[in-house]
């Protein structure tokens, strides 16, 4: 009986030393590579924001921040990203004669984490990806922009009552490619779909929620 025991726990001790052996080999090669577990840097966007229900025009949507993706395994990493978003919506009111163009802009502190699944292997150049997660946000300040009629200048207009809601939470869905452009660093290019599911207007019964369709860009450092 101690005969087999001791082959049991010799068999398992070798099989360790190979794990651990192996485990070190690949974070030598990982290292060798330019490649890190873990990685910061800045990030932004530029895109198209709109809330459902409304007769929206183009909207100008930006965000600028920091990113950070932790990467153990080959195919899958988790990260998170924290910026200041310009978001909101544009629209028309009146008509033929009386309309009016005014554009809601609020500036949000918004939190996205994501899981990321990595196309390829290790120590490649190129690297594609697809991304899924959560994001919530609060509005910091909210300004408003008002064209009138016979006027092209946009006038701004300080809100004493605010059309949009302090809290806003939804999905965020992308896809794109990390390239190695020097050991440690990638050029993150993605574009990326928000979809919204609080209603953010204080325009009771319209259910009007936040959507965004942005082009990405970031550079992440290993550390």
């Amino acid at each position: 009986m101690k005969t087999k025991i001791i082959t049991i726990l010799a068999v398992a001790m070798m099989v360790t030393t190979m794990v651990l052996a192996q485990n070190a080999d690949n974070n030598k090669t990982t290292k060798a590579r330019g490649t890190s577990f873990l990685s910061l840097g800045p990030i932004g966007g530029f895109g198209h924001s709109w809330t459902s229900n409304m007769d929206n025009r183009f909207k100008p949507s930006a965000h600028l921040g920091i990113g950070m993706i932790y990467s153990r395994f080959e195919h899958w990493g988790w990260g998170t990203e924290l910026t200041a978003s310009h978001e909101g919506y544009s629209t028309r009111l009146g008509s033929n004669g009386t309309t009016q163009y005014i554009s809601y802009d609020p500036t949000y502190l918004r939190m996205a984490p994501k899981a990321y699944y990595f196309f390829g292997r290790y120590g490649d150049n190129v690297r594609p990806k697809i991304y899924l997660g959560p994001s919530v946000a609060y509005k910091l300040v909210e300004d408003q922009y008002v064209d009138g009629p016979g006027s092209t200048e946009v006038q701004y207009m300080n809100a004493g009552n605010e059309m949009l809601r302090d809290w806003d939470l939804g999905v965020d869905v992308g896809a794109g490619v990390n390239i190695r452009v020097a050991p440690y660093t990638w050029l993150n290019l993605d574009a990326d779909y928000y979809h919204g599911f609080l209603d953010v207007t204080r325009l009771n019964g319209l259910n009007n929620m936040n959507r965004s369709l942005r082009a990405n860009v970031g550079v992440m450092i290993g550390i």
